[in-house]
């Protein structure tokens, strides 16, 4: 089946198994089957809408409603909305049911549902079981880490965004089993690494991309178990460490060298698909997964279609940085979560349509807020048998306003869209936002006073000389000009490891890693080498050599 998104009318493609699967994923309510429509929007901006609901990277001061405590949140003081402190929000003083409302059948779904979200309290921040660990989001089992969004089992991590069982390591973006690492991507069980890109079980190493089992490499690319090369050339340990010293403490000699690394990646091959013990798997960045179709980052997945950034997940579709999923259908930021539809931010529940920040429910439909609760439509406590009349005829009138099937609107989201992480994936100007009936937030966080200023292009080259009172200054972004401060912690690491100060906001760095990654777009290609058909991320302008699976193993081994 082919036809026009409503949203931006580009053709898109929805396959047999696709249909095949919205089949299965569609709910059963009182023992009758009610099925789930095709998609309207393409895969595109089904993923813009979905993720325009999370904010990965924005953390404000802002007040307990509740209890008056000052807490680190990731809404703005200036939202309408209530927010709770972690022991005001899990107390039994309050519940969600108090906010309950009937649902009217003169207005549509998303003014509704919008209308409870203002209204419930809700948990400032998503992290649990942590240890001065406030401000990291969507994280759990962390101790000693900060400004995170989805990390897990982390001590000492800084500025860093889905990183997992890893020490000691800042501005690394899906890495797991990291230590003493910086700026790295899509690696694991690495050691004193910076720079690197696809790269495991690697020690010592700065700019290297695809390399696994060495140490002391600089600047190497696809090699496997080397040891002391530069540029993928052998070199004496002597000329080794003159030259990793020159790389940290030169910033031209750096950007001169990364020059060198990009041309020489140009010229080895790259497999059309990076996977790690996949099996019939299509996107890019797979590991241990199996019959995956459009799975972008993902990790243990099994019997998915288009699913990005996430643990552990088995049959489901159209689904954005999940864990431990089964049988989930357009859903986002969820852990544990079954059988379940068009869901954000929900925990250990199942059988759930259009529920948001719910924890613990089950065959919920329309719910903000919920704690363990059971059969609740619109935050109103049913009757099983209440339950099973009124979902369908919500849904009927859901089908006749044209909501039903699909991810709530942006409209409604919690965030302005410059806040979440469809600005990162899908930028757009505030015009265009408003234009489109979204939201946009124009709150700024004021710096402490009596901070004294720098321009990040003034800070020393060499680590040795930055003075500890660079603490008690704001540097401004050599790129943007925005303000930023290191804490005590980050100098430390920095002058553990020998790096230089970074020049750009936090934010920059990581938004600079996370676009490392290929555009979530499959091209036909044919293998550079075989010219089998491939189909891949790697569009055909573009230079890199791209071979088939086989063709490229037989290369790098």
């Amino acid at each position: 089946m082919k036809k026009p998104c409503v949203v931006c009318k580009e053709q898109f493609v929805i396959s047999a198994d696709e249909l095949a699967m919205l089949k299965k994923l569609s709910p059963v309510i009182g023992g009758k089957v009610i099925p789930l429509p095709p998609p309207t929007h393409c895969p595109a901006c089904r993923q813009q809408r979905r993720i325009a609901f999370r904010n990965d990277s924005n953390y404000y001061k802002n007040t307990c409603s509740s209890c008056k405590k000052q807490v680190i949140s990731i809404y703005s003081p200036d939202k309408e909305y209530p927010i709770l402190c972690h022991e005001c929000f899990w107390s039994d003083q309050w519940s969600a049911l108090q906010y309950g409302r009937a649902f009217d059948f003169s207005r549509n779904f998303a003014e509704q549902f919008g209308e409870l979200k203002k209204a419930v309290p809700r948990l400032c921040i998503f992290n649990t079981q942590s240890e001065n660990s406030d401000y990291t989001v969507h994280s759990s089992r962390n101790k000693n880490c900060y400004m995170c969004s989805s990390i897990i089992d982390d001590e000492n991590v800084y500025f860093s965004d889905f990183i997992f069982d890893s020490l000691d390591s800042i501005d690394c973006f899906s890495c797991e089993g990291m230590e003493l690492c910086s700026s790295c991507v899509f690696s694991e069980d690495c050691y004193n690494g910076d720079w690197l890109k696809l790269c495991f079980n690697v020690t010592d190493a700065m700019f290297c991309i695809d390399c696994k089992g060495g140490s002391r490499l600089l600047g190497c690319v696809g090699r496997r178990n080397a040891s002391n090369q530069i540029l993928n050339e052998a070199v004496t340990p002597e000329q080794f460490d003159e030259t990793r010293n020159h790389l940290l403490t030169d910033s031209q000699y750096r950007q001169e060298f990364m020059k060198q690394v990009e041309a020489l990646r140009l010229t080895i091959p790259v497999p059309h698909i990076w996977e790690i013990g996949s099996e019939n798997c299509s996107g890019n960045y797979l590991f241990h997964s199996k019959n995956v179709q459009h799975g972008y980052n993902t990790k243990y997945f099994e019997d998915c279609f288009y699913v990005y950034e996430g643990h552990r997940n088995t049959d489901c579709f159209d689904l954005m940085r999940s864990g431990d999923g089964e049988l989930l259908y357009d859903c986002c930021n969820v852990i544990d979560l079954k059988m379940s539809a068009f869901c954000n931010l929900t925990y250990q529940c199942d059988h759930l349509l259009y529920c948001d920040n719910c924890h613990g429910c089950s065959d919920c439909f329309g719910c903000f807020g919920l704690k363990k609760a059971k059969c609740c439509i619109f935050n109103t406590q049913c009757t099983k048998e209440e339950y099973e009349v009124l979902v369908p005829k919500i849904i009927a009138h859901m089908e006749k306003t044209g909501e039903w099937g699909g991810f709530p609107k942006a409209a409604i989201s919690s965030f302005g869209y410059n806040e979440s992480k469809a600005s990162e994936w899908y930028p757009l100007s505030k015009d265009e936002v408003l234009k489109r009936g979204w939201q946009w937030s124009d709150y700024e966080q004021s710096l402490p006073e009596g901070l004294k200023g720098i321009e990040a292009e003034r800070l020393p080259e060499d680590i040795k000389d930055v003075p500890d009172d660079i603490l008690n200054y704001t540097i401004h972004s050599a790129e943007s000009g925005k303000p930023y401060r290191l804490i005590p912690q980050e100098l430390a690491l920095y002058r553990k490891k020998g790096l230089p100060v970074p020049r750009l906001h936090p934010h920059e760095r990581i938004l600079k890693l996370s676009t490392v990654q290929n555009r979530h777009t499959l091209y036909p290609r044919s293998c550079a080498k075989c010219q089998k058909g491939i189909e891949t991320t790697y569009s055909p302008d573009r230079p890199e050599i791209v071979y088939c699976e086989e063709c490229y193993l037989k290369t790098v081994y």
